[in-house]
């Protein structure tokens, strides 16, 4: 088993709780369902597809709250973006991602009795990278052309100046 060079798909999903908060959960799950059905021709089914489809929703989810619980949540400070915690939050994410997939994928070779066997070094290498760009890449294009767009085009839409929360 190895990951691809760059998952873009974990960034989005972490773009998407960034924006939404942890609202979008059920929406997330099934958009990578469907994404997985459609795009990678797997199975619509809870196992081992859906299992390893809600790792890869809760990761991000499971990166804010730690963020969060640690204060290291706060993107925004007098109106520009922290873009150290983007990058903690890249890296948060892809760690958790890897280390469920990794556990997910292990658990399920050993229940269907595959002779697949898992190389735990070369699987967490490969994950680890793929996630982490893939992450890097969309958060960091979100923040550098999407929010600068979005001020430009639509001022109304984005405040110019966001006030930090007062601990």
């Amino acid at each position: 088993m190895v990951g691809n060079l760059i998952w873009l798909q974990l960034g989005a999903v972490s773009l998407c709780y960034l924006l939404f908060g942890y609202r979008v959960l059920i929406a997330v799950f099934l958009a990578i369902q469907f994404s997985s059905y459609w795009f990678h021709e797997l199975e619509l089914v809870f196992f081992p597809t859906g299992i390893v489809n809600l790792m890869g929703t809760l990761a991000p989810l499971l990166a804010i709250a730690s963020m969060k619980f640690f204060k290291l949540s706060n993107f925004f400070e007098g109106g520009k973006l922290v873009f150290q915690h983007l990058l903690f939050l890249a890296i948060l994410t892809a760690f958790y991602n890897t280390l469920m997939n990794f556990f997910v994928w292990s658990y399920i070779s050993l229940i269907e009795e595959s002779n697949v066997t898992i190389d735990a070094m070369q699987f967490i290498k490969n994950y680890l990278i793929g996630d982490v760009l893939g992450c890097l890449t969309v958060l960091f294009f979100a923040a550098l052309v999407v929010v600068p767009g979005i001020r430009y085009f639509a001022p109304h839409l984005v405040p110019l100046k966001f006030k930090p929360k007062k601990i």
